[in-house]
Formats: structure tokens, C-alpha cells, sequence
């Protein structure tokens, strides 16, 4: 992983250095052809019959030093371009790390006080399974966050094809929402999901690529709600789409910031306390790659801050015949079972 990191930094690296070489070069010539002008015009002003003789060359000379003067500073511009967006993404490389330290750090403390209490004290058996339930959401959010890293970089580097199989929608659907609630501890009526299909059949799809999709969204409804938790999941399959629309009533986002969040590192700026709620800036940037792997399409909207938001996601749908579904889901043992995998988000 970190030597495709390598390789992948060479690119924004080369540009400058090239831009920069160039301008060099270009520095050089016409130095040298300015001062094959100055020795022109001091014949010129001094000879006046030899300066007929150099007059076509006087001019070429002085358009092409000219021409190579503009090029400098077309090459000094695009430098400043360039290190302005590598400032940036170095930026938001820093914020991304600060973010992925303090995200591993809170459960790895709060393993370390559960074990301690369970180790040093003698507790009743309800009080030790909530410090065990405590415990195994700990994991599961670190186990989150590694995944969740591991994805972004397997996603950019690698183009793994899609392992498409029967799927039932309304299991996965109701999966995701029950992990979703058991992270954040929230009933039923705070995230609520709805599907609208024209048949009730299985569908051919990628159930971990829709998986971790779902997970991240859902994910970044419920964190980025504040006080208020109200998510709706509302999916509708169609004859050959599926359209899953997930709104929430929370922080909401920008309008001049809506065409950066699918950036890798990206995090919305907002003020005051809103600013504090902690993510990695990858979120968005590995459900756009899945939504493009799957050759479907997503789209944000929010009227701006504190007014929620609602990502819309449209997919190619196939439908399974009976009996492909029943053997899809016997080979494989997922989909048409309603199983799951483990979280990506």
C-alpha cells in the first residue's frame, strides 16, 4: 500500500519540477538572445551599412525572446497553481491523519477503562455484559474505521470487478439499518427505511459494493444529524433501476461546498460546534467510486447549513429468474438468504 502511495506522488512532484526546468531554459535563451540584440544594435548604431544586413534577423530575434518572455511567466503561473494545490492536498492529508489518530484513539481508551473495570472489580452480570456490549462496539468501530481506510486505497489503486449475485434488497436494506442503529444506539423511529419494488424477487447485484455503500451513508446521516436523529432510507426497484434516496434533517451542507465532497479527504467546513464532529474525509469519496464500479449515479443536495441533506443514488437493476436466485444464493450463501457481510463503512 505504501509504495503505490509512492508512486501515485511522483505525478503532482514532476509537474513543478518540469514547469520549473522549463522556465530555466527559457530564461537562458532569451538572456542570450537579448544579448545577441544589444550587440546587433550597438553594430547597428555604429555601422549603419551593416545594420541593412541584420535587420530581418534584429526582429526575428527580438519576436522570439518576446514569445519565450510570455512563456515564463505562463510556466511561473501554472507553479503557483501547482503548489497551491499540493499545499492543499498536503492540508487535507494533515486533517485526515488528526482525524484517524483521534478516531482510533477514543475506542482503544474506552477498551482500556472497560477491561480495567472488569478486571478489578467484581460486577453484577448485567453491569458486566453493558461493559462487554460497550466493548464489542469499540471493536467494531475500529474494525470500521481500518475497513474504511483499507476500502479508499483498494478502490483507487486496484479495479477489482464486481461479484454480483441474488440479493435480497429488503434483507440487506434492514441489515444495514440494524447495524446502523446498534452503533448509535437508536430505535426504529430515529432511522427508518422504506422499499417500494414492482416484484418480489431477488436481484442481481453486488451485495458488498451496495453493503458499504448503504453503511457509509446511513453512517453519515446519523453522525452528522447533531441533536436531532431523523433518517429516512427510501428505496424504490424498478423495472431496470434502483433508486435509494437517504435523507436527514441535520447540519446539512454548503451550496459552494457541494461539488467538493466526493473528493478524496474532503471534509464540509462549517462553524462553531457543527465543525467538531470527527471523520476521515473518505466517506463520500469510496461510496462515488462503488456507485461509478456498479455504473450507477449519486447526487447531493442541501439548501445549506442546518437544513439537512439528501443523497440520491440511481443503479442498473436486473432482476433474477427463480431459479437462478435459488442457485446463486445456494453457491455463494448470500443474497437470496438475506445474509450479510461483516461492515465496510
Amino acid at each position: 500500500m505504501q509504495s503505490r502511495s509512492c508512486v501515485k506522488s511522483r505525478h503532482p512532484i514532476f509537474i513543478p519540477i518540469a514547469i520549473g526546468a522549463m522556465a530555466i531554459a527559457f530564461t537562458v535563451t532569451i538572456l542570450v538572445a537579448w544579448a545577441l540584440i544589444f550587440t546587433q544594435f550597438y553594430i547597428v548604431s555604429s555601422k549603419p551599412a551593416v545594420g541593412q544586413d541584420l535587420g530581418v534577423g534584429y526582429w526575428m530575434i527580438l519576436s522570439i525572446g518576446c514569445l519565450f518572455l510570455l512563456l515564463i511567466v505562463v510556466a511561473i503561473v501554472l507553479f503557483l497553481v501547482s503548489n497551491i494545490r499540493q499545499s492543499n492536498y498536503v492540508h487535507k492529508q494533515n486533517a485526515f491523519i488528526d482525524s484517524v489518530t483521534h478516531e482510533l484513539k477514543s475506542p482503544l481508551a474506552s477498551l482500556r477503562i472497560g477491561l480495567e473495570t472488569l478486571e478489578r472489580h467484581q460486577l453484577d452480570p448485567q453491569m458486566k455484559g453493558r461493559f462487554i456490549g460497550m466493548m464489542k462496539k469499540d471493536v467494531d468501530r475500529l474494525k470500521a474505521l481500518i475497513d474504511h481506510v483499507l476500502e479508499a486505497g483498494r478502490l483507487e489503486h486496484e479495479r477489482r470487478a464486481l461479484n454480483s449475485s441474488a440479493t435480497d434488497l429488503r434483507g440487506l436494506i434492514d441489515s444495514c439499518a440494524a447495524q446502523i442503529r446498534y452503533r448509535y444506539d437508536l430505535d426504529e423511529t430515529q432511522l427508518v427505511t422504506t422499499l417500494s419494488a414492482e416484484e418480489n424477487r431477488s436481484v442481481l447485484i453486488d451485495p458488498v459494493a451496495l453493503e458499504t455503500v448503504l453503511l457509509n451513508l446511513l453512517d453519515n446521516g446519523v453522525k452528522y444529524s447533531g441533536d436531532r436523529i431523523d433518517v429516512h432510507l427510501d428505496a424504490t426497484a424498478e423495472a431496470e433501476t434502483l433508486t435509494i434516496a437517504i435523507r436527514d434533517q441535520g447540519l446539512g451542507i454548503p451550496k459552494q461546498q457541494l461539488k467538493k465532497v466526493f473528493e478524496r479527504f474532503f471534509r464540509v467546513e462549517r462553524e462553531g460546534e457543527a465543525n467538531k464532529v470527527r471523520g476521515t474525509g473518505l466517506g463520500l469519496y469510496v461510496v462515488s467510486l462503488l456507485v461509478k464500479r456498479m455504473e450507477g449515479r449519486i447526487q447531493v443536495h442541501s439548501e445549506g447549513e442546518s437544513k439537512g441533506t439528501l443523497v440520491t443514488i440511481e443503479l442498473p437493476l436486473r432482476w433474477c429468474e427463480a431459479t437462478e436466485a435459488e442457485s446463486t444464493g445456494k453457491d455463494e450463501g448470500h443474497g437470496a438468504t438475506g445474509e450479510t457481510v461483516p461492515a465496510r463503512g
